[in-house]
């Protein structure tokens, strides 16, 4: 992994780890973890502020074999390893662009504040123990939440990436193609309006939308069940 910062880099003085101590306690989490060795390379050349090396240009992937095109896509499933699967409970995770620690893109925050405030409303209902994150919770807490979630809402980052892992039913606003590549269990709207018409009143209304998020995340659990455990 390439890093334009140093191992010690915070974004913010009051952030609880840095993104080294959060990579290196995930990567303990996947299935078979030990096939993979996981090397960093700190103030990297490959960033355009410090690149010396031309033959070189930041891509999200780069091989030396060139065995893959850095510009287009590889499969990305790496499954949690078995024992950290627990049983579900009656709680939803959620986290917004509001406690970001930078502005996501536009395409990722056409809800406003008052929508977020809103779905968190029509969530409350029949019991649901509602959690919401920001990119701040540690990630030991982040990773405890969603493991015993029963789905997630979100916008399209932060910790999408362990939904995905655990194949939880999730649901992100977003017009997008690569959060179904991302993510490929979720269920998404493109605007405001379906979004928020997706939510209905929270009970009732929502009910058959939440068994359509929860039956497409089974399928893609199980296949990779099947195909790496």
């Amino acid at each position: 992994m390439h890093w334009e910062h140093g191992e010690d880099f915070l974004h913010h003085p009051d952030d609880p780890e840095t993104i080294i101590q959060r990579m290196e306690w995930l990567h303990d989490q996947y299935h078979l973890q030990d096939d993979v060795l996981l090397t960093h390379v700190y103030e990297s050349d490959l960033f355009e502020h410090g690149n010396v090396n031309p033959n070189k240009k930041k891509a999200r992937f780069y091989f030396d074999s060139e065995a893959y095109d850095p510009t287009g896509t590889v499969n990305n499933d790496w499954i949690f390893k078995p024992e950290v699967f627990v049983p579900k409970r009656k709680k939803i995770v959620i986290w917004t662009p509001t406690y970001n620690s930078e502005p996501p893109r536009l395409w990722k925050r056409f809800l406003t504040n008052d929508d977020w405030h809103d779905i968190i409303k029509l969530l409350t209902w029949e019991g649901w123990i509602l959690v919401e994150l920001t990119y701040r919770t540690p990630v030991r807490d982040a990773f405890k939440q969603i493991q015993e979630a029963d789905f997630v809402v979100c916008y399209d980052g932060m910790w999408h990436y362990i939904v995905r892992n655990f194949g939880k039913p999730l649901f992100i606003p977003s017009w997008e193609g690569i959060t179904s590549y991302n993510t490929p269990q979720v269920i998404r709207k493109p605007n405001r309006h379906q979004t928020m018409e997706f939510f209905s009143d929270g009970g009732e209304g929502f009910t058959p939308n939440l068994t359509e998020m929860k039956v497409k995340a089974k399928q893609y659990i199980d296949i990779l069940k099947a195909r790496y455990w």
